[in-house]
């Protein structure tokens, strides 16, 4: 018995000792920086920052009932049903490190050894826009939802494919959401001209046909890029109809929004992307409407969507209002597969989200797809609107309903199920071979799979010569490209020949003069 005691004391002791160890410096900047400064810095959407010591010590009971909670980092998809690029939520141990640091009166650690703070491009969460616009700026003074369309031209002289279309509301408390579409003919310009104050107000869409949607902003939602040889098209000369959500509640508030546009990097060969809701509160997709949840009860609603040809899905993104409880999405091929595309198990609607996949999913045709909702208009929904429960039928009002499945998606090529969409899974076929390539960054082939040619795209901290290398599965070099002479510091691009190449799988290696090598794992069909 007294052995058994020693050891409990023993056990007590280490785990009183580990916990007195965890600090910022080694264990809670390096969560902070990856999880939740990107919102959490000046100037951004978070109420407070996080990038110091002392600014996560004010702040430490704050940090605690958020993740305690799971209620911060805002990710809303099952990650045990599927996973996603950039996704952004706390393990379990993650979450014991920060109770046990605040717990222990969350001491600093040695300053010294705490990682570098992440730096952030002001304007922009994703980098530097090759395009930035403005919406006027407008006063709300309706007292019922505005659906407010302004018109940019682009001044774009020729066709321009966007990788990313980043959308920074200027007032949060009054924009409930933005839909941005392509306007080639000048109609919204149009219905603009007819009206004294900025822009016009068109309740759904944009007022007209052929507008091609080619952009949304909804709450949480975080911007991301289409791989380089991909986007989605923008015509020369069209302007860009920005339709702002303006709800009853932001009478008197006034929003100016910006439009941060993000090209491919060259014009040729270039896949284009699409964005459609084939999933929608309509029949035929809607298969047990109309969508009305009746006060005080609980619905379970149904969408299906057969697949005409071989699609390539790129990413996905639901869409519900407030009695929203949850949402799953899945397909079942024509041979009897099942392909789990999202379940969103406690819908949130102020934290929305485009969710990209890992690799490119291919749907083959025939596979038909899936949608299962439910809402709750009942008093337990501590979301509901109204109280006492009303009626909500479907509607583009807030305190309305919808339901929708939007797909970011592009023709099928062979070879698009091997396309990575995700940097992590990038960096774990990316291999630092040596510290000496520290200075290589960014490392990515496109096309990848790839037929006569692949463009690699790097970035240098520091200016540097390199060789760049195509070798085969037994890791011979089949094809080289010897060193210019030092490049600048900056971003690169390369166009690989590979031509005469048999198809099969290959590593392209990037070597400095200081002996470094960079990897990365190429598919040629």
């Amino acid at each position: 018995m007294r052995y058994f005691t020693v050891f409990l004391l023993f056990i007590f002791f280490c785990f009183k000792a580990e916990a007195q160890s965890i600090n910022w410096a080694n264990d809670i900047a390096p969560i902070l920086y990856k999880h939740c400064v990107q919102c959490h810095h000046d100037g951004a959407i978070g109420s407070f920052s996080l990038m110091d010591y002392q600014s996560a010590f004010t702040n430490r009971d704050n940090i605690l009932d958020a993740v305690s909670s799971r209620k911060m980092p805002p990710w809303k998809p099952d990650p045990n049903y599927r996973h996603y690029a950039k996704e952004n939520y706390l393990s379990t141990a993650q979450i014991n490190t920060i109770e046990q640091w605040v717990a222990n009166n969350a001491p600093a650690g040695d300053l010294s050894q705490a990682p570098p703070q992440p730096t952030f491009i002001p304007g922009s969460a994703i980098g530097i826009p090759d395009l930035t616009l403005q919406t006027p700026a407008y006063t709300m003074n309706a007292t019922e939802d505005e659906y407010r369309c302004f018109v940019l031209p682009t001044g774009i002289s020729q066709t321009t494919y966007l990788r990313g279309l980043e959308v920074i509301p200027g007032n949060h408390m009054a924009v409930h959401h933005v839909l941005i579409y392509e306007d080639v003919n000048g109609q919204g310009k149009v219905l603009d001209d007819q009206t004294p104050e900025p822009g016009y107000v068109s309740f759904g869409g944009p007022g007209f046909q052929g507008a091609k949607l080619v952009g949304s902003w909804v709450p949480g939602a975080r911007p991301d890029l289409l791989p380089p040889f991909m986007g989605i098209k923008l015509t020369a000369g069209a302007d860009l109809i920005v339709q702002v959500h303006f709800p009853g509640a932001a009478t008197g508030l006034t929003d100016q929004s910006t439009l941060n546009l993000f090209y491919t990097p060259t014009n040729q060969n270039i896949r284009q992307v699409s964005i459609t809701p084939p999933l929608f509160h309509y029949p035929p997709s809607l298969q047990n409407g109309p969508l009305f949840i009746p006060a005080n009860e609980e619905k379970t609603f149904t969408e299906q969507y057969t697949v005409q040809q071989n699609g390539s899905l790129i990413g996905i993104a639901p869409h519900m209002h407030l009695i929203g409880q949850s949402i799953e999405c899945y397909g079942i091929t024509p041979t009897n597969d099942t392909i789990k595309l999202i379940k969103i198990p406690s819908w949130d609607f102020h934290w929305q989200g485009n969710y990209n996949f890992q690799k490119i999913q291919k749907l083959p045709a025939g596979t038909k797809v899936y949608a299962h909702a439910r809402y709750n208009n009942t008093e337990s929904n501590p979301n509901n609107p109204s109280s006492p429960p009303q009626n909500v039928l479907q509607g583009e009002a807030t305190t309305d309903e919808m339901m929708l499945v939007y797909f970011i998606y592009s023709a099928y090529q062979p070879g698009d199920e091997n396309i990575i969409l995700d940097s992590t899974l990038l960096a774990s076929n990316t291999l630092f071979l040596d510290k000496g390539a520290d200075n290589i960054a960014q490392l990515i082939s496109y096309p990848n799979p790839a037929t006569s040619f692949t463009d690699i795209e790097f970035d240098l901290s520091t200016s540097d010569a390199i060789s760049i290398s195509v070798l085969n599965a037994d890791g011979q070099v089949v094809r080289a490209i010897p060193s210019e002479g030092p490049l600048p510091s900056g971003q690169h691009t390369k166009r690989i020949d590979l031509t005469g190449l048999p198809a099969g799988n290959y590593s392209i290696s990037l070597k400095n003069r200081q002996g470094g090598v960079l990897v990365e794992s190429l598919v040629k069909i």
